[in-house]
C-alpha cells in the first residue's frame, strides 16, 4: 500500500526520526555531535519551529517539534543535506548517509506529549549507553535540567505543566526518574500508511479532513510592522530606525517576536530588515521562551 501523504499544520505535534543508512553510525566523534546540532540550531533560526524534545544517538536522532510556517518536509531537507555533506567531507566519505526518507509521526499533544519527551529523553538508558538520562551529552534533557544553554529547547509546554524554577525542575526529574526501566513502545512506531499516534478521534479526523490540515498563512514584515505599529500608536518608520526611547524599544521587541515565533521569518531577515545585528534578534527570541 502507498505511503500516507506528509500532512503539515502547525498546531500539531510531530516527532521525526531518522536512521543511517542501512543501519550505519551518523555519529563517529564528539564533533559530529556538535557539528550536527550547531546545523539544527541554524535550521530552526531559518525556519523557525517549536523544538521540545530531541536525542542524538550513535545511528539515529529523535526530534519532538511543532512547525509554524515551514513543514516538516524543508525542516528536515536542510538537516539532513547539511549534515550529510559536513560528515562525508569531514569522514572522507561517499554515498548516502541516511536511510530513505525520514519517519514522521503525527502525535496527538494532550495524551501524548509527556510521554514523548521522557520517552526520547530516556532512549540512551534504553539503549544502555548511560544507566541514567543525564549522562547522555546529547539531549534536551541537559537543558532542561539546566546541564547545558545551548538555547534550542521551547520549555513553555513542559513550565506550564510542572512549573517555573527549582519546584518545576525537581517534579519535571521526579517524572523522568519515574519512566526509567520502560522497555521499548512499538505503539509509537505506527507505520508509514497510517503515521498518526493518537486517540481513533485524532485519526479519524486527520484522515478525514487532511487538505484542510495546512499551514497559516505567513503576513510579510511590511504588514507586520503595520499592524504593531497601529496597535501600540508608534510610526512605523521609527521602529526601523535607532531611537531608543522605552515605547519604541517595547514595540520593536513585540515586532520582532511577531515576525519570527509567529509568521516564520528567519531571525537574518528581521535583522536585515531593521538594520541592526542578529544577535539581538536572537536575544529577544530567547526572552519570548
Amino acid at each position: 500500500m502507498p505511503r500516507h501523504p506528509r500532512i503539515h499544520s502547525a498546531d500539531l505535534l510531530y516527532h521525526l526520526i531518522a536512521r543511517g543508512n542501512n543501519g550505519q553510525e551518523i555519529f563517529l566523534d564528539k564533533g559530529d555531535y556538535e557539528k550536527f546540532l550547531s546545523l539544527l540550531k541554524n535550521t530552526k533560526e531559518k525556519y523557525p519551529f517549536k523544538l521540545y524534545s530531541y536525542v542524538l544517538m550513535p545511528n539515529h536522532f529523535h526530534l519532538l517539534l511543532e512547525v509554524r510556517y515551514r513543514p516538516t518536509s524543508r525542516i528536515m531537507q536542510s538537516l539532513l543535506t547539511g549534515y550529510s555533506r559536513y560528515f562525508n567531507k569531514e569522514h572522507r566519505k561517499r554515498g548516502h548517509l541516511f536511510q530513505g526518507r525520514y519517519k514522521g509521526i503525527i502525535c496527538e499533544k494532550e495524551n501524548y506529549f509527556l510521554e514523548l519527551v521522557s520517552y526520547i529523553h530516556l532512549n540512551p538508558v534504553r539503549a544502555k549507553l548511560v544507566n541514567s538520562p543525564q549522562k547522555w551529552k546529547w539531549s534536551g534533557h541537559q537543558e532542561y535540567i539546566g546541564e547545558t544553554k545551548r538555547k534550542l529547547i521551547d520549555f513553555g509546554l513542559i513550565r506550564g505543566i510542572f512549573g517555573e524554577g527549582g519546584k518545576g525542575y525537581q517534579k519535571y526529574r521526579k517524572f523522568l526518574e519515574d519512566k526509567l526501566g520502560k522497555e521499548h513502545q512499538e505503539e509509537y512506531y505506527p507505520g508509514d500508511i497510517k503515521p498518526f499516534l493518537g486517540s481513533e478521534e485524532f485519526i479519524s479526523q486527520l484522515e478525514k479532513e487532511p487538505k484542510q490540515v495546512k499551514l497559516g498563512e505567513r503576513k510579510s514584515l511590511e504588514q507586520v510592522l503595520e499592524e504593531v505599529s497601529k496597535k501600540e500608536g508608534i510610526r512605523p518608520e521609527n521602529l526601523r530606525q535607532k531611537l531608543r526611547t522605552k515605547e519604541i524599544a517595547k514595540t520593536r521587541i513585540k515586532f520582532i517576536q511577531k515576525s519570527t515565533l509567529e509568521n516564520g521569518h528567519s531571525q537574518a531577515d528581521v535583522a536585515r530588515f531593521l538594520n541592526c545585528n542578529q544577535a539581538y534578534i536572537s536575544r529577544v527570541i530567547r526572552i519570548e521562551k
